[in-house]
């Protein structure tokens, strides 16, 4: 291309207008002036343009070269030293590719003004295209230091910082990068001064470009690695300012910053929120109106004329200190989506919401365009919402300097949530709506509201966070984020049709959503459908094979539907590899999704340990702590107690990484609440009621004035809520995890479960009131349940609450869920002293019952059973909590005192209080129990209460134990099953044992007929009713040709996985000997269940109300207890030993399992008799029979089924654990403990002697 420019005729420099060429351009630039009026399309005239259209074949450069050129070059020949023409041309040489005359253009330009910066931009564009960066930015620089709002130039020096940079590769990336933030903080100190005012003039328009200067400066510093947390969100904090300000120029007292924004618009959103009950310190109220006294918010900024940016502004420290006292954070507010919108609108009143800076002075004033409104208002929002992103991001409690004068804002959600209405108020936009949705979700605050029906209604967090994604949806209605999170809301509310239906949606339109996915399967999952959920789950695991909810899912599906292809083992189990072959044990175990689980439980344990760091030393010092660890006691601590806290808490005042020493900070403080508060209800009831066990009359509650003496500490509004697992309590049932991930798992869930329990706004200041003493020694008992209905509970313990001595006890049964109608709740309701239906009831209504009533103890019947209701134990409304039944495992929780088991199910030695003593006697250190330090550089617990982070593996439970005499599990088959028999007990005794067995027998042979119509009499029938240890079954089967499994049909598609299982693993014979029935209904189920001859017991879980129903039936069993730690694998020997006949039953390995059923199956033998009606009837002989025949006739008589004494063993229980609550004795260390000399002093534990004597048949 030619360098040199294109040379006119001799005649068109005489008059250039003669060229037809020159003629035609110029007409053609009138014509279009022309049209661009109105009159030209109102005169009734008709123009004519001259010019020929476009060819539509002409190129972009001919047309340049033919119709632009020309022109130019008349005008240049016309002006030669007119700079905007030349600047033009250089510009059509460029894009026709000629860089070199586009160069010599702008030299041109400059050797006329060597400070015309649009040229030297030029010049920069130009060499970059040449290729020659260095010389580029070099002109590029020139023009940005001679203008600094030159926005062309710094988009292109920018680029040519940040465009060569690679995701992944030069190593001259952090040089790139430190260049562009070097040139963003030139630019900045050069627009804006240190007191943020503009040091240049800066149109409206051009806001939205210093917005994203300042925007890109913070985003450069953290990828730089600059440290500097208040830098980052001060460039932030600039880029808020420069639009909340009136427009250019400003006087001093509008100088806006952002700390008066935060203060504005939280009194804006309390002002919005405000209802009864709504508290706004009167100091604020006296800011706002010095002169006029006001009593609340409301009303105050409907006034036109009040600019509450000035005000706050004005009014500077004096608002601030007086609506966030020192230490303290912004108030969490909620705020529904029509109030949000009104945000901005009372934010700048003057500008009718619209930010100020791009309005005129004018009152009501609006933006040039609407377009610039949309384009600075979402600008604005998104440096808002990067601002409670990046607050997020930062240890919640951290304190940011905002502004040269010290104040200080503190890193809180309610600062977060405030931003977050904020940038939605400016820009809604669907994500908005959807990630204010999750933050509300997890808010513990509650407000009132007056509903559509103008009746008062509560709204938590989730309810207006249902709101928010509702709002959302109407914007986006296919938004799968919003799908997804509505549907997580509906299933939080038990709406897990709803749940699946938004979720559907939110995979129809993003089948490639995982967390979608994921929640699809484990709703369809919930709903009993495992089967449906794992093609969900593995489209999931497909997008992501690392997210723990889908990995978690289908390991439960598939185990649930027996289908053990790819679970791999751990713990030197065995496995099954992804072809369904079995892998032998090895101490490294091998991979699946077993393998995954356990990996994903180990990190997600020890991710928590980065969560809320230096919250306890944001709360205050060693004095501080030292004085609310002994408002528990009557003296201050002394010698080795008061070294003891002092190093402990100096322990969280100086810098260690948490992770490694395995220290869950938040977890300690929450673990520090609830042991300060059963102290101080234990406090309030010595200082009311000295040490009484019982009265001899009614005694008022303690007086709720000046309680300030037992207020406990409370949660800072900074404390971040403690993650879940994704593996839940109940799973690890199933799963050979280790003792110490499984005891975590459990207290992780407790921890979460406090944490919303000790933020809900309508706790009191002080702790709940102690009951007072017994009146004529009647202790109030409160069972607490979800499931007292058609349930196993119920099953189990239905005659338990009737069976109560009443003369020593009052019994309250509170009801947490709906009544289904069945016989065994309406038996439970009418058999119960008090039964309350509290299932629509919120929580805070039944705490305030539950102190009402006046419960010593308060048992515990879900644990982490679905549906339990812990939040109700987590409010601490009774002195005494225990766990019993509904959770085989611990609880690992400060709300949970008790748990009820025995020896066998609970073995003393994996009790950390039991631990702590022997230590204790023995003289050992007994600081972190668990880890076996000398020093006492870790310690975490409080005395005897130790802390569930233990690393060791050597025990389990945090509760104390109540040991029963024979077993903790309840079973009312005597009471509640004798439909097979239709006999009573005492008529039972008056019938011959031969009449009885011979009638069993008969019984026994129908069954086997109805059920099994194709098998021999003489088959051996091994039974289970899940599906576990399949492998040691098919070996007794192999081992025994005469036999068959019989297994229940549960749920339907485990039996085509079993099947083909036994076929690879077995061989066709074995597998067709697998019989399947259909769950039957509860009374069969028990009768039938005397069809097997033996019922092989589960190891990893046993059996439990199964159990119990077999050994009804006279069906013996074989189990082993194969986990010293696991109380939901020791059931079946709880139960088994409760008969009298445990010995003949429990084994101790597999190899023993395998064997005591071979030895069993084989003793039995059997004659022929012939019946009255002449049909030939086997009768059975050998040891198994005679086991059968002793449980069956014994069954009235053993421990086992015996509910009158279960209960009366319990009651001895429950009036010990309240005899040394009362006597202070039950807390260790303390002066009660320490002078007592009663069992206490030697166990934690409180060991229940049965002193009625146990008599059952053997033969």
């Amino acid at each position: 291309m030619s360098s040199s420019f294109l040379s006119p005729s001799n005649d068109a420099l005489a008059n250039p207008f003669k060229s037809t060429i020159n003629r035609d351009a110029l007409l053609g630039y009138a014509c279009r002036v022309y049209e661009s009026s109105p009159r030209s399309s109102s005169n009734g005239l008709s123009h004519v343009p001259l010019v020929a259209p476009v060819s539509p074949t002409q190129s972009l450069d001919q047309i340049y070269r033919d119709r632009l050129l020309p022109l130019m070059m008349i005008l240049r020949s016309s002006h030669p030293q007119h700079k905007p023409t030349l600047l033009l041309l250089g510009c059509v040489y460029f894009d026709l590719g000629d860089f070199q005359t586009s160069l010599s253009i702008n030299q041109e330009i400059l050797s006329l003004d060597p400070s015309y910066v649009e040229a030297m931009c030029n010049m920069g564009t130009t060499l970059q295209a040449m290729g020659r960066s260095p010389e580029a930015q070099r002109w590029w620089w020139e023009a940005l230091k001679l203008r600094p709002t030159y926005w062309e130039a710094m988009d292109n020096l920018l680029g040519s910082f940040l465009n060569p940079i690679q995701v992944t590769g030069s190593s001259d990336n952090a040089l790139l990068y430190k260049q562009a933030q070097e040139l963003c903080r030139f630019l900045l100190v050069r627009i804006i001064g240190p007191d943020g005012r503009f040091l240049v003039p800066i149109a409206p328009d051009e806001l939205q470009r210093l917005q994203k200067l300042c925007y890109t400066n913070a985003m450069l510093l953290q990828i730089i690695g600059e440290n500097r947390i208040e830098a980052l969100l001060g460039d932030l904090h600039s880029a808020v300012e420069v639009v909340i300000r009136p427009p250019w120029p400003y006087t001093t007292d509008e100088s806006y910053v952002f700390q008066d924004l935060v203060i504005a618009a939280s009194l804006i959103a309390l002002s919005l929120s405000a209802g009864p009950g709504t508290y706004v310190p009167q100091a604020v109220l006296d800011v706002l109106s010095p002169h006029n006294r006001l009593h609340s918010l409301q009303g105050i900024f409907e006034d036109s004329g009040f600019n509450i940016l000035s005000v706050a502004h004005v009014a500077g420290e004096r608002l601030w200190s007086a609506l966030i006292p020192p230490g303290d954070v912004l108030p969490t507010i909620l705020l529904l989506p029509d109030e949000v919108m009104r945000l901005s609108l009372l934010l700048f009143p003057e500008s009718a919401g619209v930010l100020p800076s791009i309005c005129s002075r004018e009152r009501g004033s609006s933006p040039a365009s609407e377009i610039l409104r949309q384009q600075t208002h979402f600008i604005t929002s998104t440096i808002l919402l990067t601002l409670a992103k990046k607050l997020q991001e930062i240890p919640l409690g951290s304190t940011i300097i905002v502004s040269d004068s010290g104040l200080v804002l503190t890193a809180s959600l309610s600062l977060v949530l405030l931003l977050y209405y904020i940038a939605l108020s400016l820009s809604p936009s669907p994500s908005t709506y959807n990630n204010l949705g999750i933050i509300l979700s997890g808010l513990t605050t509650a407000r009132t509201s007056i509903g559509a029906t103008g009746e008062q209604e509560i709204l938590t967090g989730p309810v207006v966070a249902r709101a928010f994604y509702e709002r959302g949806l109407l914007l986006h209605p296919s938004h799968p984020h919003l799908l997804t999170n509505l549907g997580s809301h509906m299933k939080d509310q038990g709406q897990t049709s709803e749940a699946v239906r938004l979720y559907a949606l939110a995979v129809q339109h993003k089948p490639d959503f995982d967390i979608a996915l994921a929640n699809l399967g484990n709703a369809i999952k919930d709903m009993g459908r495992p089967w449906e959920s794992i093609e969900y789950f593995q489209r999931a695991v497909a997008v992501d094979p690392n997210m723990p909810e889908a990995v978690c899912g289908l390991a439960n599906s598939r185990n649930a539907l027996c289908d053990w292809r790819g679970r791999g083992s751990v713990n030197g189990e065995m496995g099954v590899n992804e072809h369904g072959e079995i892998i032998f044990p090895t101490n490294s175990g091998s991979p699946g999704w077993m393998m995954k689980i356990a990996q994903i439980a180990e990190e997600q344990m020890y991710s928590s340990y980065t969560e809320n760091v230096g919250v306890v030393e944001s709360l205050g010092d060693v004095d501080f702590w030292l004085l609310w660890a002994e408002k528990t006691r009557e003296k201050p601590f002394e010698g080795q107690d008061l070294r003891r806290w002092k190093k402990a808490i100096r322990r969280f005042l100086t810098q260690f990484d948490r992770s490694e020493k395995r220290i869950n900070e938040g977890g300690f403080l929450i673990r520090f609440i609830e042991w300060m508060v059963r102290r101080l209800q234990n406090k309030w009831y010595k200082h009311r009621y000295g040490r009484a066990l019982e009265s001899n009359e009614p005694l008022p509650a303690p007086c709720l004035e000046g309680t300030s003496a037992y207020e406990w500490l409370h949660l800072p509004p900074s404390f971040e809520p403690p993650r879940m697992p994704s593996v839940l309590p109940f799973h690890t049932f199933g799963y050979s995890l280790s003792p110490r991930i499984i005891r975590l798992i459990s207290h992780r869930n407790a921890l979460r479960i406090s944490y919303t329990a000790l933020t809900q706004p309508w706790l009191p200041q002080h702790v709940y009131p102690p009951p007072p003493p017994p009146f004529e020694g009647k202790i109030n008992i409160g069972y607490v349940s979800s499931d007292l209905g058609n349930h196993p509970l119920a099953h189990l313990m239905q005659s338990v609450f009737g069976l109560h001595d009443r003369s020593r006890f009052n019994v309250f049964v509170y009801a947490t869920g709906i009544s289904d109608g069945s016989p065994n709740r309406r038996k439970i309701e009418r058999d119960s002293q008090h039964f309350l239906d509290v299932s629509s009831w919120p929580t805070k209504l039944i705490v305030e019952r539950i102190v009402e009533d006046q419960i010593h103890i308060l048992i515990n019947l879900g644990g982490y059973t679905k549906g339990a209701r812990n939040d109700i134990f987590a409010a601490r409304p009774s002195p005494i909590q225990l766990a019993l039944m509904g959770f085989a495992g611990t609880l690992a929780a400060g709300w949970c005192d008790y748990l009820v088991c025995d020896t066998i199910s609970c073995p003393p030695e994996i009790c950390a209080s039991e631990r702590w003593r022997s230590r204790r006697a023995q003289g050992e250190e007994t600081s972190r129990l668990q880890d076996h330090f000398s020093e006492m550089e870790l310690e975490s617990d409080f005395g005897s209460v130790i802390d569930p982070e233990s690393m060791t593996d050597d025990w389990m439970y945090t509760e104390k134990m109540i040991y029963m005499p024979h077993t903790f599990m309840v079973t009312d088959h005597k009471q509640s099953f004798r439909g097979d028999e239709n006999l009573s007990v005492s008529a039972r005794r008056s019938v011959s044992v031969s009449e009885l067995w011979e009638n069993e027998d008969r019984l026994r042979i129908e069954w086997r007929k109805k059920v099994f119509p194709g098998i021999a009499q003489d088959t051996i029938v091994f039974a289970n009713f899940n599906q576990s240890i399949f492998a040691a079954w098919l070996r007794i089967l192999s081992r025994l040709p005469n036999s068959i499994l019989w297994l229940l049909r549960f749920p339907p598609a485990g039996e085509e996985h079993l099947l083909r299982t036994a076929m690879q693993w077995a061989g066709e014979e074995v597998a067709s000997r697998i019989h399947f029935s259909d769950v039957a209904l509860k009374d069969d189920h028990i009768s039938r269940g005397r069809i097997a001859d033996l019922f092989l017991d589960t190891t990893e879980c046993n059996a439990h109300t199964i159990a119990a129903d077999i050994l009804w039936s006279g069906t013996p069993m074989i189990t082993w207890p194969k986990y010293t730690y696991k109380m939901c694998a020791r059931v079946g020997a709880s139960i088994a030993q409760a008969t009298g006949f445990g010995d003949q039953m429990i084994v101790n390995s597999l190899e023993e399992y395998e064997e005591r059923a071979i030895s069993l199956a084989t003793s039995l033998w059997f004659t022929w008799e012939e019946s009255p009606t002449g049909e030939l009837r086997r009768k059975g002989h050998g040891a198994l029979m005679d086991l059968r025949r002793n449980l069956f006739l014994s069954r009235d008589s053993m421990p086992l089924f015996d509910t009158a004494r279960w209960t009366k063993n319990i009651e001895k229980g429950y009036r010990e654990a309240w005899r040394r609550w009362a006597l202070g004795t039950e807390f260790e260390t303390s002066e009660e403990w320490e002078e007592s000399d009663g069992p206490e002093k030697d166990s934690g534990c409180i060991w229940i002697r049965d002193d009625d004597p146990v008599e059952v048949r053997s033969s």
